[in-house]
């Protein structure tokens, strides 16, 4: 059986789900009922506030615009994070901010802003919520009708998602291969029949077999700081995180990989990255 890229890392993540075809799969099952059918996106890599990256553990942004104009910010984190929900709330409150021009007044805008949808990936060291699939927005809390509808937000907790394959949907295929693809064997056979062109393409790019050598220098060092902040998780400990972020960049710097590509994979700045 081919070995898979586990999904969970910084690297595995951006591989694998910075494809077109992939994403446009991934989005149009967890956005269902929400939106009209994804046909294109677009991906925009955005440098959160430094004061937000320092120390967050293992996560991954991602900006997509689809072909409407909607905003999608996409987190994956693993490790626990401090106020978690104000975080996310941060980064779209941000989003928003953008999009409306300093100094315009409010009685010229033509059209309210575009959509954000903000999609929260949590792992095993995010432990806050109770279900699966926990979806919100903004609502009228004595009507208990939504006040406002230019945001929602989905925080997906992979450690309570329990696969049922009597219930073949999109979303449960996609969140049965974002939990497993990096362990193949807990993958149930019944989902491969059901699986669309993003789903297949993404088997493709997963393939640790296909990876180049630098690639797979650079899958192994963020496979070994997602394990070590898993484990340092869940005894408690939170010293080691810059050395991890060290390792991942000397990976990338080895390969002359671009300075903006090392600060988004290892979160460091740029002038630590200069000093190594």
């Amino acid at each position: 059986m081919a070995k898979y890229i586990d999904l969970r890392c910084d690297f595995g993540f951006k591989f694998c789900m910075q494809d077109e075809t992939v994403m446009k799969s991934f989005l149009n099952a967890i956005l269902e009922d929400e939106t009209e059918k994804i046909t294109s996106v677009k991906f925009e890599n955005v440098e959160m506030p430094r004061t937000i990256k320092e120390q967050r553990g293992v996560s991954f942004d991602l900006l997509c615009t689809t072909e409407r104009g909607e905003t999608i910010l996409i987190e994956m984190q693993n490790s626990s994070q401090k106020f978690f929900k104000t975080r996310a709330m941060f980064y779209v409150h941000n989003l928003m901010r953008k999009q409306i021009v300093r100094g315009d007044k409010w009685e010229k805008m033509e059209k309210d802003i575009a959509r954000i949808f903000g999609i929260f990936i949590l792992g095993e060291g995010n432990k806050y919520l109770t279900k699966a699939i926990t979806r919100t927005s903004v609502f009228d809390r004595d009507e208990l009708t939504e006040f406002w509808d230019r945001n929602h937000n989905f925080f997906l907790s992979l450690p309570k998602f329990t696969f049922n394959k009597e219930n073949l949907t999109s979303k449960n295929i996609w969140l049965h291969f974002l939990k497993n693809l990096g362990s193949m064997d807990r993958i149930s056979p019944s989902v491969y029949e059901r699986a669309d062109e993003g789903l297949l393409k993404l088997l493709e790019k997963a393939n640790v077999a296909a990876l180049s050598e630098e690639e797979y220098d650079l899958y192994e060092a963020s496979m070994k700081a997602l394990e070590d902040e898993i484990d340092m998780e869940e005894h408690g400990y939170k010293r080691g995180l810059k050395h991890h972020a060290i390792e991942v960049a000397q990976k990338m710097l080895q390969h002359n990989k671009p300075i903006e590509e090392i600060i988004l994979f290892s979160g460091l700045t740029k002038e630590e990255i200069e000093a190594l």
